[in-house]
């Protein structure tokens, strides 16, 4: 047994306890295992190739799987796997593909992925299929762009894929897109844009040739690569026909689409197609190919323009970095780490890291127990022990990881351990010293500036808005409240105590609970009262957080809830202006939850106004004189 499955096996139930340990994160296999599995992968189950290797149809433990096999047994691209497990098993995002499982064994290493019959991008383009329809393009577009948003903005380290082609773009059933293919990708810390690379092996036409001259790879060169497949996308052309490659073929085009001249330019097969939807994929194309690397767009700009939010003259407006870093290739090292998920300790370390739970370490207390600070492996970590003994709040926690160790953002927290001994269950959290939201705004320290205000309000919008579209599943949180929101120390804003959170599988809109412990003045009244949860639930939640950090009130003063208080509250001079234009994200229109806008809404481009926040609600109209344009 090779040393990955030895790390990632059950313990013997004596070792921390009375029962044996729970296996999170992806499953370790044997070589033998997926050697049979493949016909000793033949290549009648051959299904494509990566940057790095081989993949193969297999059935593997009752499903389908996509098994992908590394072919190069150098030294350097033996580092490869490792890197990708590592990559892939800490991203969560409804448009990256899910990663089953892996082998590590000797020079063979291999990951196992979800199987998806409607193959790649390149093969519904440019294969004898029907042909995509223009809607499916679109949808095909704006999914890849906000998995690539993601990875360039949202994770907890920058990632670029180095290899965004359509033969990388895997598709659902339904069309959705699932960016695949991580052998490339590299992980940047937050400051740095560029990492030199002596190879770089994704295919040539979707290469940036000036970052390729200069070695020097960053976002703007995935930008570059997701250009040339948005112009597949728009044209139905090859990347390589006739011996010349789609970008220079395309680039007299360009400029006549802009004016909207479409000759010899959109797919032939299109039957029909939308002209400003085409006009904004094509503005997008043209500020990915035709600007220097410092001057392309944001992911997020390229997304909210194709999704017809932001106007396409956005796209002009890039910041240019400064910080610009080269890394040396084996900054990974040669012996990386092979455990894959959170990791598992045992009861009695983490009685004695508490001082067994003394009352001097506590440090606060979620809904569902009581959290300490101590000690661990030379981190100062948050430990959270469950008190609710009941068989159904033994599950929580089980439940609180699954959520937890699927996700990951920026403004989310981060989990990094977990102990299953019995009856005893605990998550090993991060710890931030700058404590929580609440503690800020009503505690004795220093009084939060409206700059940082802003910046816990988008925050936690941002990572709300994570949770509810862009997991694999739908998350609701049901206990969003300052308490839940851990400030670090730079006071971004994580998002913590997932021990209410529901799994919705796409499509499900509510869920009935029997019992939820939120915070009363934080729970919508009207969904409270016929027990159905949503997201809708956590947008009220999350009105009722704006409403504090306007105003400094605490949630109950004077026995009056902060909600009541401001709907009696007169309304002179400005307040009308923010209070409507913020609380009636959440609060005001308590009759109707289902008019209530996405965080999308609440936090997004500036070109945004109020009023696209109101579904003809019920509120105080915003008075002209206060309206942004």
């Amino acid at each position: 047994m090779n040393g990955a499955d030895r790390g990632m096996e059950t313990r013997d139930q004596n070792e921390s306890g009375s029962f044996p340990e729970k296996t999170i994160g992806p499953k370790s296999y044997s070589y033998g295992e997926l050697a049979l599995v493949t016909g000793h992968f033949s290549l009648n189950n051959l299904i494509g190739r990566g940057g790095f290797g081989h993949v193969f149809k297999a059935s593997l433990d009752g499903e389908i799987r996509a098994i992908k096999r590394l072919d190069f047994l150098d030294v350097q691209s033996e580092g490869g796997l490792e890197k990708e497990i590592m990559i892939v098993q800490s991203l969560s995002h409804k448009n990256l593909v899910e990663l089953v499982g892996y082998c590590i064994d000797g020079a063979n290493r291999l990951l196992i992925l979800k199987y998806f019959p409607n193959g790649s991008l390149r093969s519904k383009l440019h294969g004898s299929d029907n042909v995509l329809d223009w809607k499916i393009r679109m949808k095909i577009a704006i999914g890849s762009a906000r998995g690539l948003e993601y990875l360039h903005e949202n994770c907890k380290f920058k990632i670029i894929h180095l290899d965004i082609k359509p033969d990388n773009i895997l598709l659902e059933e339904d069309f959705e897109p699932k960016i695949t293919d991580f052998g490339l990708a590299q992980f940047f810390t937050d400051g740095a844009t560029h990492i030199s690379k002596s190879s770089v092996m994704g295919t040539h036409v979707y290469e940036d040739p000036l970052t390729t001259k200069l070695g020097k790879y960053s976002d703007k060169s995935d930008i570059y690569s997701f250009g040339v497949t948005l112009l597949e996308l728009i044209t139905g052309r090859r990347p390589i026909d006739n011996g010349t490659d789609i970008v220079t073929w395309a680039k007299p085009l360009i400029k006549k689409a802009l004016e909207g001249r479409y000759t010899n330019f959109i797919d032939s097969n299109l039957q029909s197609f939308d002209h400003e939807q085409i006009y904004r994929m094509v503005s997008c194309v043209n500020s990915c190919l035709n600007q220097p690397p410092n001057s392309r767009p944001t992911m997020k700009k390229i997304r909210l323009v194709l999704e017809g939010i932001s106007l396409p003259e956005e796209l002009y407006d890039h910041k240019l970095r400064k910080s610009i870093i080269h890394r040396d290739q084996n900054e990974f090292g040669s012996s990386p780490e092979k455990t894959i998920g959170p990791k598992s300790y045992s009861y009695g370390e983490l009685i004695r890291a508490t001082g067994h739970f003394s009352l001097n370490n506590l440090i606060g207390r979620g809904s569902f127990g009581h959290v300490f600070k101590a000690s661990l492996d030379g981190e100062i970590r948050a430990i959270k022990k469950l008190d609710f003994p009941d068989v159904q709040c033994e599950k929580d926690l089980e439940r609180e990881i699954m959520v937890v160790k699927s996700v990951s953002h920026t403004n989310l927290v981060e989990l990094v351990g977990y102990c299953i001994d019995g009856t005893n269950r605990l998550l090993i959290l991060k710890y931030f010293p700058n404590g929580s939201l609440r503690s800020k705004l009503h505690g004795n320290g220093n009084v939060l500036d409206w700059e940082k205000r802003m910046k816990i309000a988008t925050g936690s919008a941002k990572g709300l808005e994570y949770l509810h579209e862009h997991c694999n599943s739908k998350i609701i949180h049901l206990d969003i409240k300052p308490n839940n929101i851990l400030l670090d120390q730079d006071f971004e804003p994580k998002i913590t105590d997932f021990g209410l959170a529901q799994f919705f599988t796409n499509g499900a809109t509510h869920i009935s609970i029997s019992s939820v412990m939120g915070t009363h003045v934080y729970e919508d009244p009207l969904t409270t009262k016929l027990r159905k949860y949503s997201d809708k639930s956590d947008i009220y939640s999350f009105g009722v957080i704006l409403l504090e950090l306007i105003t400094g009130r605490k949630p109950i003063y004077n026995g009056i809830d902060i909600i009541t208080w401001e709907a009696d509250e007169p309304k002179p001079s400005l307040k009308p202006f923010i209070i409507q234009e913020t609380n009636n994200y959440g609060t005001r229109d308590r009759g109707h939850d289902s008019r209530r806008p996405t965080e999308a809404t609440s936090y997004g481009s500036s070109n945004i106004i109020p009023e696209t926040s109101f579904d003809k609600m019920d509120c105080f109209p915003i008075p002209i004189s206060f309206r942004r344009r």
